[in-house]
């Protein structure tokens, strides 16, 4: 299939997404991370419909695995899982109910096939890592993608298992930064300034490509593209945090927030243009 055609339907299955995801608002009475969901939806609509391999069918051996270390975004990977048809209509409809497996914030199931718990900022590419590294001893045909967030990359650890990955030479690792550029207190950039990320991902030994990450095309341009001989990967996709909503746009204060009343009914009327 040309990419270009696989391209559009990413972008419609992102449209559908946003209309799911505004749609569960409707009857869960909790907050919800709108804004970080939001910005990972074409991330997501083109890894589960493009590039991850042998979901829900494959052997462990076999089977690609994905890491949302970013685990408050659970509610974009629920929704694109059920869309996808790797999560039921009656499971999905249980996000948040007690004694569900989909929490607000990702946690391990092995049945669902979510690699490790988030919430925790900046354990993914630790066990991501260790993913591919088992898969290189082992002979694995699996890859390994962790999507991180970028106020996630003011965690120490991130940057030893970075450092890590290199070492291990894991080709067979590709991160990706939803690079939205808000955290939960305001811009990523005033609480705690990285600069370039790119750059310093490449000083580390990855191969680095930065996208526009509401532009499918561009995605999967970027996890088509090779890495460098012996590197990891890393795709830095620019996003907008609440993308699709324009009360949630650059606003950190949707970042956990109940979706509720007129501004619910506002949220629907957009997702459904």
């Amino acid at each position: 299939m040309e990419r270009e055609q696989i391209a559009g339907e990413c972008t419609a299955l992102a449209k559908k997404m946003r209309e799911q995801m505004v749609s569960l608002a409707e009857w869960v009475e909790e907050d919800v991370h709108w804004g970080g969901a939001f910005s990972s939806v074409e991330i997501l609509a083109v890894l589960y419909h493009s590039i991850l391999k042998g979901q829900g069918k494959e052997a462990f051996q076999n089977k690609d695995k994905f890491i949302l270390s970013k685990g408050h975004g659970a509610i974009a990977a629920y929704t694109v899982m059920n869309l996808e048809g790797l999560l039921s209509e009656e499971l999905y409809h249980t996000y948040r109910k007690d004694g569900s497996p989909l929490s607000e914030l990702m946690h391990y199931d092995k049945e669902l096939g979510f690699e490790v718990s988030g919430g925790s900022l900046g354990l993914g590419i630790s066990y991501g890592a260790g993913l591919a590294l088992l898969a290189k001893k082992k002979g694995y045909s699996y890859h390994t993608y962790v999507e991180v967030g970028d106020g996630e990359l003011d965690e120490g650890n991130i940057w030893e298992a970075v450092m890590a990955a290199a070492q291990f030479q894991l080709d067979n690792l590709t991160v990706i930064v939803d690079a939205n550029m808000l955290q939960s207190d305001g811009p990523t950039q005033e609480i705690m300034n990285l600069g370039n990320a790119g750059n310093k991902f490449r000083s580390f030994g990855f191969t680095v490509y930065e996208v526009n990450g509401h532009n499918c095309q561009e995605l999967l341009n970027a996890f088509a593209s090779p890495a460098d001989s012996c590197c990891p990967k890393v795709i830095i996709a620019h996003t907008i945090k609440g993308k699709g909503i324009s009360f949630m746009e650059n606003d950190f204060l949707w970042h956990d927030r109940r979706l509720k009343g007129e501004e619910l009914i506002q949220a629907r009327a957009e997702v459904l243009l």
